[in-house]
């Protein structure tokens, strides 16, 4: 009886623990596998080779090295951040080693917190600009990045343009996968300057095109979808109406620095073991242990119990044992 008795309570436990690994999957793991509300990070970079225009003094700058900061930080207050919502700034300048500000540009975003991609809402922005519709890829890769294409967005042109899986690397030991984004040519702005700067001896000023294109490499480590780090080649131009290049307005390499890439790849650890252990480790733990506990608890509530020979044949076998 006491056999049957723990037979029965490991099944119990078995259907408890079978029924655990279920609600990890099914309920915990939706819960907890998502993009914080409250992000923050602090990349740097640094920028190398860079040509720009110096407008207050009209004259081209060659091979600048400049530092790159960027911040982005979570907004958990908004209005529209939610259980599927959160709310994410980013800021970035470009500053010259001689202190020059070369660049600057900021956008608010709102994503799905499972599957990282923008999503409508009344609060994003480019440069404060209300009417831009934030789409694609932003901030991060979805959790489980495969090897694909993702389309992400570039705040320049205002568009998202497609990142085409490009390989397989190590940065550091952490297996990554490399996306390539390449942005052609494309006209972000006409604007009117001074004739002379289009090489015009003509007075007044003259339309002229602002044409962008940028190469960009992307390292993400796949489970977590954290980007470890990435470069890009931004080459932003002035071209006169005779399609010529009168001025390189921005253009150079900018990279991920050293402790942008240690501390991504700590990011991307920490990351990829908090979803491996809810996604993989605790329910397979709880499967195998209920598994475990059922077939102890069969075996036990099924055995039949062993008997010993009724009194009166111990009796007669005694009896019989005295005669002879």
């Amino acid at each position: 009886m006491r056999g049957r008795a723990i037979g029965l309570g490991l099944l119990g436990l078995g259907a408890f623990l079978l029924t655990a690994a279920l609600t990890v999957r099914l309920l915990l793991e939706p819960a907890l596998v998502k993009y914080p509300l409250d992000q923050k990070a602090s990349p740097t970079a640094q920028g190398t080779g860079i040509d720009y225009f110096d407008l207050a003094a009209a004259e081209q700058l060659r091979g600048l090295e400049a530092d790159v900061r960027q911040r982005v930080e979570g907004d958990p207050g908004s209005d529209a951040a939610s259980d599927d919502v959160a709310v994410w700034n980013f800021g970035s300048t470009i500053t010259a080693t001689d202190g020059t500000l070369l660049n600057a540009g900021t956008y608010r975003v709102c994503i799905d917190r499972r599957e990282a991609v923008a999503v409508e809402c009344d609060v994003d922005h480019v440069e404060y600009d209300e009417s831009v519709s934030v789409e694609g890829l932003t901030l991060t890769f979805p959790f489980g990045t495969e090897q694909k294409d993702y389309d992400v967005f570039n705040t320049t042109t205002r568009q998202a343009w497609p990142a085409s899986f490009d390989g397989e690397e190590q940065l550091e030991g952490l297996d990554v996968y490399r996306f390539v984004q390449r942005i052609p040519e494309t006209v972000i702005r006409t604007t009117d300057v001074p004739a002379a700067l289009l090489g015009s001896d003509a007075g007044g000023t003259i339309s002229a095109d602002i044409v962008y294109s940028n190469e960009r490499t992307i390292w993400v480590e796949p489970t977590s979808g954290v980007i470890v780090t990435s470069q890009e080649r931004p080459d932003t131009v002035l071209v006169g109406p005779d399609g010529e290049v009168a001025a390189t307005i921005l253009a150079g390499t900018f990279a991920g620095d050293a402790d942008t890439v240690a501390a991504g790849v700590q990011r991307a650890e920490d990351i990829g073991t908090q979803i491996t252990m809810v996604k993989t480790v605790l329910p397979v733990a709880l499967l195998t242990l209920g598994l475990l506990a059922l077939v102890g608890g069969l075996f036990l509530a099924l055995r039949r119990p062993r008997t010993g020979r009724p009194a009166h044949l111990e009796d007669r076998s005694q009896l019989q044992d005295a005669t002879h």
